[in-house]
């Protein structure tokens, strides 16, 4: 989750400066005139700074920093799903709890026919999930569809070891309340770290 909305709203410049939502503004928009350059003699010369510009992987280097600097201003797009639907104290009350993982076309089809009306109609337009479900066909982020995510791609190119112990800590209310399983890639470069947390 962290991942996709840092793809969403940080990772192009363009999305990021338009919608402003890879927040802190002040550390992630380079328009803004907190971090304008100063000339000689500290006066702001005009030009905005871009703080990633120099980074040397910076795919990682801005995963890292995004969450390193996160928590000093959440956004809606990526706060714990447990915070932002009070899970704590209203799971109960909630008619469907779904996962977005490798079952996540099962869960499509357990919606779909718990809701009915129109619902598996536009889940099938939309996700194909009938013939995925029915063959039992896991949701592993590389099939070829509008919605496939590419995740085990993507998360070598953003994650590192790190980030995954800093995403983790983020979002561990989610992953008590909701049950979920810690991915096996985040497991597996976890276990590959040599480095530990000295």
């Amino acid at each position: 989750r962290l991942l996709s909305g840092f793809l969403d709203k940080c990772h192009k410049p363009f999305v990021r400066r338009q919608q402003g939502h890879c927040e802190p503004n002040v550390v992630f928009n380079p328009d803004d005139v907190v971090v304008a350059d100063r000339g000689k003699g500290g006066k702001n010369n005009g030009k905005a700074t871009d703080l990633m510009a120099h980074l040397e992987d910076k795919d990682k280097q801005f995963f890292a920093a995004y969450l390193d600097v996160m928590p000093l201003k959440w956004n809606a797009h990526f706060i714990p799903q447990a915070i932002v639907c009070d899970l704590y104290r209203n799971i109960d009350k909630y008619d469907f709890v779904g996962n977005m993982g490798e079952n996540f076309m099962s869960d499509l089809e357990r919606m779909a026919n718990q809701f009915g009306d129109q619902l598996p109609r536009v889940l099938n337009e939309t996700f194909g999930y009938k013939t995925k479900a029915n063959l039992e066909k896991k949701n592993t982020g590389k099939e070829k569809n509008r919605h496939a995510t590419h995740a085990p791609e993507k998360v070598k190119k953003f994650y590192t070891a790190r980030t995954v112990r800093k995403g983790l800590e983020m979002l561990s209310i989610d992953y008590v309340l909701l049950g979920l399983e810690v991915p096996e890639w985040a497991r597996q470069m976890l276990k590959d770290d040599v480095s530990g947390e000295n």
